[in-house]
């Protein structure tokens, strides 16, 4: 630490300049701020990937000498009578950028030392700068013009979030773990606020690089602290990921090792090849279909593309991957749905991976998507990808959606805004993303050893992260909705207490990006959302909402004979009235009183990712009775009044299948009088552009 005593001195003037050979280094002080008879010298030393000072000899000007007291480089300043300045000039090879040069100024004649107020001194970047803290996440700020793509020089800029940690350092390499470097940020120079930043020049071949953030902060990790600088945590923010395995330099640089029996093997880092790929959807749009005529399939990757039903129709080599769903099309269009719920496609922590150089895994375990937790909600999973390449899983992701979309299907995603792969600190105990940068601020109940895992969305940190993946989603993967399954953690402040007009919810529900795309609250626990449940999640009269109530009381009387449920099974039949019908009386607000057509209702036999049909009515137990309920059942879906939804494991059964594609039929054809049109809202007014003026007939469409 510096001694308390300080020169009042104006300021310390530092500028860096680049040159072909390096980086040219001047320090100034204006004569006139200091006291008669004080010729300041410059305590320094160079640091990159720690906080230790060191001199290479090719830095050190003339008449430098090392304290040995506190291992600093001190070196005088020459004043200049003519400007009256103090000045030094200092050169650094460009084969050793980018560095810090850390400094305070001494003044032997006074025994002090002019250092910067927080923090242990200053910093000056060479070879990087400051960077800037918005947006969060890797962003290119510029690139050079080159004959091939991989060689132009690009500048990006990088910033992470973490209100509490002490240091931050970024961490960069390529995909097949090579040219690793490390770079320690400043908490003067490079941090604003609560988000730390950096941007580097000259980086080359971007697409092949990844990058992830080393925090520390206070506490040991044994006592139940909150960081652990031996890992390399995924930047939330980041778009893609990739399994990496880190080299020996990534260790070797780390101030701690892991914990004993943590997970060894591959890190998931921040892959930053989206800032140069371009996409084709080859001029493939949206269907847009209206909610009263919207079917909804659910189906899960991994069980949708395996199994005795996907043996024919998909080939070894896609089974487990996104095109194997492309080659299941027909099957997905004879169930006669509208829509495809995508279950958890959002990155998870992978248990089991062996990766090759370029990111690649060649053995993979992918649980059901009730298991898997979303590690990040930008990125598309990687365990999901056919050819063995991680790196391919956005490109095929889209072309799964660009495909659907050519088939006339919408396409959803479900999204968990609750459970997260930083429980107990993620798999293994091994700190990935939001646990290791912040948990205080991320997750409910903190980081640490202990992590719940928990979203905490009552944070503006976290809403500001959702709402931006929700846009990057429906603008980069031009998906068509979202299902928010355990809906009732966003209606939490983040002190976990129930708010009747959430933040985050107002924010989605009122966002410009997301108002054509279909939005579902799914609760888990209806006791959970404001005023016990009784009007359902807050909806804004924009959300649609998963209707608990439809299944269970449509069970409880064709599955269990129930007595006493014919009005209820009346009231889930004609629109279910009490939870989307308008209620101004009891000093609601708006959020929750303002009325929802009968097609805002999701009608399902069952929640998000359960198990399918005939398990739920006793297949187990005897299968032609439940074969006979789950018919009863799904007539009951397909023919009330709302929006129908079943999932793919259901219609396995061939009779099933039929006669769901039957009674769709009936719908289609009569669906006017079973949900008939309701202009309540502009989101039920589709604009579009005139097409022909001198078709024959032809409809006008105005734009």
């Amino acid at each position: 630490m510096l001694p308390a005593d300080a020169v009042p001195c104006e300021q310390v003037y530092s500028a860096v300049q680049r040159s072909d050979s390096g980086y040219k280094v001047v320090f100034s002080i204006a004569g006139e701020s200091l006291p008669a008879g004080v010729a300041p010298k410059l305590h320094w030393g160079l640091y990159r990937n720690n906080p230790t000072w060191v001199h290479p000899q090719d830095v050190i000007p003339a008449d430098s000498w090392r304290d040995d007291a506190t291992g600093a480089m001190r070196s005088h300043l020459h004043y200049n009578e003519q400007q009256d300045v103090w000045a030094l000039e200092m050169h650094v090879p460009r084969n050793m950028a980018p560095v810090n040069l850390g400094f305070v100024m001494w003044y032997p004649e006074l025994s002090a030392f002019d250092g910067a107020r927080s923090g242990r001194h200053f910093a000056v970047p060479v070879g990087h700068t400051a960077g800037k803290p918005q947006p969060l996440g890797p962003t290119l700020v510029a690139a050079s013009q080159a004959s091939r793509p991989q060689d132009a020089a690009c500048t990006l800029n990088f910033a992470v979030f973490s209100r509490h940690a002490t240091q931050m350092s970024l961490c960069l390499m390529r995909a097949d773990g090579s040219g690793y470097l490390e770079v320690l940020l400043d908490p003067i120079t490079n941090k604003s606020g609560d988000v730390w930043h950096v941007q580097l020049s000259g980086l080359k071949d971007v697409a092949s690089l990844v990058y992830g953030w080393r925090a520390d902060g206070a506490g040991t990790w044994a006592e139940g602290g909150r960081y652990h600088p031996a890992y390399i945590m995924l930047d939330p923010c980041c778009p893609r990921a990739l399994p990496i395995q880190l080299p020996q330099a990534a260790y070797d640089t780390a101030p701690l090792l892991p914990p004993e029996g943590s997970v060894q093997g591959p890190c998931l880092l921040g892959s930053l090849s989206h800032l140069v790929d371009c996409f084709d959807w080859q001029g493939v749009g949206r269907p847009q279909i209206p909610l009263e005529q919207t079917v909804v399939v659910e189906l899960d990757v991994a069980g949708f593309t395996t199994g005795h039903d996907a043996e024919a129709a998909v080939p070894p080599e896609h089974r487990n991957t996104y095109l194997g769903v492309l080659d299941r099309l027909e099957d997905i269009k004879a169930t006669g749905a509208t829509a495809v719920l995508l279950a958890n496609v959002f990155l998870s922590s992978t248990k089991t991976a062996a990766p090759g150089g370029n990111g690649s895994s060649s053995s993979v375990t992918v649980d059901g998507p009730e298991v898997r937790r979303p590690l990040s909600y930008f990125a598309p999973d990687t365990r999901f990808v056919a050819g063995g390449n991680a790196g391919d899983a956005a490109d095929q992701l889209k072309q799964l959606v660009r495909e659907l979309h050519r088939a006339g299907l919408e396409v959803l995603l479900e999204t968990d805004f609750c459970l997260t792969s930083e429980a107990g600190g993620g798999i293994g105990g091994r700190l990935q993303s939001y646990a290791g940068l912040d948990g205080d601020m991320y997750l409910r109940g903190g980081g640490g050893p202990n992590a719940t895992g928990v979203l905490n969305t009552g944070q503006p940190v976290v809403r500001q992260l959702l709402l931006e993946s929700l846009r990057w989603w429906a603008v980069e993967y031009q998906v068509d909705g979202f299902c928010f399954v355990n809906a009732e953690n966003l209606t939490q402040d983040p002190l976990n207490a129930v708010q009747d007009s959430p933040a985050i919810v107002e924010e989605i529900a009122a966002d410009p990006v997301l108002a054509s795309c279909k939005l579902i609250a799914a609760s888990a626990n209806d006791s959970l959302l404001p005023r016990n449940g009784e009007r359902g999640f807050p909806h804004y009269g924009v959300l649609l909402e998963w209707n608990n109530r439809f299944g269970s009381d449509i069970l409880r009387l064709l599955r269990d004979n129930t007595g006493g449920m014919l009005s209820a099974f009346a009231t889930r039949m004609t629109g279910s009235q009490d939870l989307l019908a308008a209620r101004w009386d009891g000093g609601l607000p708006g959020g929750l009183a303002a009325g929802r057509r009968p097609a805002f209702g999701i009608n399902a036999l069952e929640p998000p990712l359960a198990a399918s049909l005939l398990q739920l009515v006793g297949a187990a137990e005897d299968i032609e009775r439940a074969e006979v309920v789950a018919k009863s059942a799904l007539l009951a879906v397909l023919v009330a009044q709302g929006t129908p939804v079943f999932n793919a494991p259901t219609l396995s059964r061939k009779n099933l299948l039929h006669f769901v594609r039957g009674v769709l039929q009936i719908r289609k054809k009569y669906h006017d009088l079973l949900s008939p049109p309701m202009f309540d809202s502009p989101r039920a007014i589709r604009w579009a552009a005139e097409v022909s003026r001198q078709a024959v007939g032809a409809e006008h469409l105005w734009g």
